[in-house]
C-alpha cells in the first residue's frame, strides 16, 4: 500500500519537472538570445569607438603638426592631406586634397572617383578652397552614400579647422612682414627717438645715429631719463626742457617743437625735438640734429647780405655814375638852351647814347639778378651766355655743350641749377687754378644730367670744412629740386661735378 503511494507520487511529479525544465529551456534560451544580442551590441560600440579613436587621433595629429616651430603653411597642408585618409572607414582605399585658392595638395596616388565627400574652405565667410575625401572602391551605402555620417561632421570640423588654420598664418605672416618693415624703416632713420611716461621714466629707445656721438648704457628702459645727465651723456638743462615739452603735450594733447644749442665734445651742435602723445601717459619724441641746417641757413643769410652789398657797389660805382654823367651833360645842355645857345645834334646824340648804355647795364644787373627767364629753353640759353662770360673776363677756355635741346619750364629749378654752375665755375678758377672749364648738359629721356668738368688741381675731399661753404650751398641747392650731386677728381687732372635731376618734360 505504500509502495503504490510512491509510485503514484512519482509519476504525479514528473510532468511538473518537464514543465519545470522546460520552463528553464525557455529560459535559458531567451537569456542566450540577449546574449547574442549583447555581443552584437558590444560589438557595434567597439566599432564605432575605434571610428572615433581614429577621428580625435586625426584631429589631435593635425594639432601637432600646426604647433611646430618654423612649420610654413604648404608643409601644414600637406601634412593634414597624408592624414586624413586614416581617420575614414576604408583608409585603404581612401585619398584625400586640399584644393587652397591655386594651390594643390594631396595624397599620392590621387584619383577623382564618383565616391566623393568634400566641404568649402572658408576665411572671413569667404570660400577659399575645399577638402575632399575619395574612395577609389565602391563600397556599401551607408548615411552619405559610403560615408558615415560621423565622416561628415568630422570633414566640417576639419575643413573649419584649416580655415582659422589658414587665417592665423596669413595674419602671422603679415605681422612678421610688417615687423620687419617697421624695424627696417627705424633702422634707416637716424634720429633719436625715444618714448617715456609722464614721471620720465623711458618706455622705448631707438638711438639712430646719435649713438655715433654718444654710447648709450643698456637697460634704460624703465629707468629715468635723467640717468643720461647723471652719466654726462647729455647736459641737464636739455633733459629738463624736454620733460616741460612733454608735460604741455600731455596737457594740450597737440605736438610741441623746440630746438636747443647744446655742446657736445666742446663741439656747439643744434638740435631740435618734436613730441607728441602716444598713449594717454605717454609721450614719444623725436632728437634730431639740424646743426647743418642752421649753418645753411647762417650761409644763406650771409650770401644775401654780401650779394646785396655787392649789388650796391655795383650800382654805385657803375650805373649811378654813369647816370650822374648824363645827368651832368643834361644840365649843360639845359644851360644852352635857356642862354639861347645852338645845340649841336651831337651833343644830344652823346647824351642818348649814354642812356641807351645806362639801359645796357641796367640789364645786366637784372641778368645777374635773374639769369634764366621763363621760357623753357631759357636755361641752355643763359649756360651758353655763363660760358662766353666766364672765358671773357677770366681768360681761360670755357665751352658749353648740349647734344639736343632740353627744355626745362621750371624756372626755379633751372635757376638752382644754374646757381650750381656758377659756384662750381668759380671753385674751377679761385680754387682749382684751371684754365679750361666744359660745361655738359645731356639726357637719357628719363633723368637729365648736368656736369662741370675743370682741368684744374683736382678735388681734395674736407677741403673745403671750416669757413668754406661752397659745397655746402651747392648740395643744398641739389636737395631743393630733388637732384643728386656728385664731386670727385678727375682720373686724368681737375674736378668733375655731376648733378643729375629728373626729366620731368619726359612723355
Amino acid at each position: 500500500m505504500v509502495a503504490t503511494s510512491r509510485r503514484t507520487t512519482r509519476q504525479e511529479s514528473l510532468p511538473g519537472a518537464l514543465a519545470r525544465a522546460e520552463r528553464e529551456i525557455a529560459r535559458l534560451t531567451v537569456t542566450e538570445g540577449v546574449n547574442e544580442q549583447s555581443h552584437e551590441t558590444l560589438a557595434r560600440l567597439m566599432h564605432d569607438l575605434g571610428e572615433r579613436v581614429k577621428e580625435l587621433n586625426c584631429l589631435y595629429s593635425i594639432s601637432n603638426i600646426v604647433e611646430k616651430k618654423d612649420i610654413s603653411l604648404e608643409e601644414i597642408l600637406q601634412g593634414t592631406v597624408d592624414i586624413l585618409p586614416d581617420a575614414w572607414q576604408y583608409p585603404e582605399i581612401t585619398c584625400s586634397r586640399i584644393l587652397l585658392e591655386e594651390n594643390l595638395f594631396q595624397t599620392p596616388g590621387f584619383r577623382e572617383t564618383r565616391w566623393k565627400q568634400s566641404q568649402p574652405i572658408l576665411v572671413k565667410g569667404q570660400q577659399i578652397g575645399a577638402l575632399e575625401i575619395y574612395y577609389l572602391e565602391e563600397r556599401p551605402i551607408k548615411d552619405e552614400g559610403p560615408f558615415l555620417k560621423e565622416e561628415r561632421s568630422l570633414i566640417n570640423v576639419i575643413a573649419e579647422r584649416i580655415g582659422g588654420i589658414v587665417e592665423r598664418k596669413r595674419a602671422s605672416e603679415a605681422l612678421r612682414k610688417s615687423e620687419e618693415q617697421n624695424r627696417a624703416v627705424l633702422s634707416a632713420i637716424p634720429d633719436l627717438m625715444f618714448q617715456i611716461d609722464r614721471k620720465g621714466t623711458f618706455v622705448s629707445l631707438h638711438e639712430g645715429r646719435f649713438s655715433d656721438q654718444r654710447t648709450f648704457p643698456r637697460g634704460l628702459i624703465g629707468q629715468s631719463v635723467y640717468v643720461l645727465a647723471e652719466k654726462g651723456l647729455l647736459p641737464r638743462r636739455f633733459i629738463e626742457q624736454g620733460l616741460i615739452h612733454a608735460q604741455q603735450t600731455l596737457l594740450t594733447g597737440r605736438p610741441q617743437i623746440f630746438e636747443q644749442h647744446i655742446s657736445l665734445d666742446g663741439t656747439g651742435r643744434d638740435f631740435e625735438v618734436r613730441m607728441v602723445q602716444s598713449r594717454e601717459n605717454e609721450v614719444m619724441g623725436m632728437v634730431r640734429e639740424v646743426t647743418q641746417r642752421k649753418r645753411l641757413e647762417r650761409e644763406i643769410l650771409e650770401i644775401s647780405g654780401r650779394e646785396q652789398r655787392r649789388i650796391g657797389q655795383d650800382l654805385h660805382d657803375s650805373l649811378c655814375q654813369h647816370l650822374a654823367g648824363v645827368g651832368f651833360l643834361g644840365k649843360v645842355l639845359e644851360k644852352k638852351i635857356s642862354n639861347g645857345v645852338r645845340v649841336a645834334a651831337e651833343e644830344a646824340g652823346e647824351i642818348v647814347r649814354l642812356i641807351d648804355e645806362a639801359i645796357t647795364l641796367t640789364r645786366g644787373f637784372a641778368r645777374g639778378l635773374n639769369p634764366v627767364t621763363l621760357e623753357a629753353e631759357a636755361f641752355m640759353v643763359a649756360l651758353s651766355e655763363l660760358a662766353a662770360n666766364t672765358e671773357r673776363l677770366f681768360g681761360i677756355r670755357c665751352r658749353f655743350e648740349c647734344g639736343r635741346p632740353i627744355l626745362i619750364d621750371d624756372n626755379i629749378v633751372a635757376t638752382h641749377l644754374y646757381r650750381i654752375v656758377q659756384e662750381a665755375l668759380n671753385n674751377s678758377i679761385k680754387h682749382g687754378r684751371a684754365d679750361e672749364v666744359i660745361i655738359r648738359l645731356d639726357t637719357d629721356g628719363r633723368t637729365n644730367t648736368l656736369v662741370v668738368k675743370d682741368n684744374g688741381h683736382g678735388f681734395v675731399s674736407g677741403a673745403t670744412q671750416g669757413k668754406g661753404m661752397g659745397l655746402n650751398i651747392m648740395r643744398y641747392r641739389a636737395s631743393m629740386i630733388s637732384a643728386s650731386l656728385d664731386i670727385r677728381g678727375d682720373d686724368e687732372r681737375g674736378t668733375v661735378l655731376t648733378c643729375s635731376f629728373p626729366n620731368r618734360n619726359d612723355g
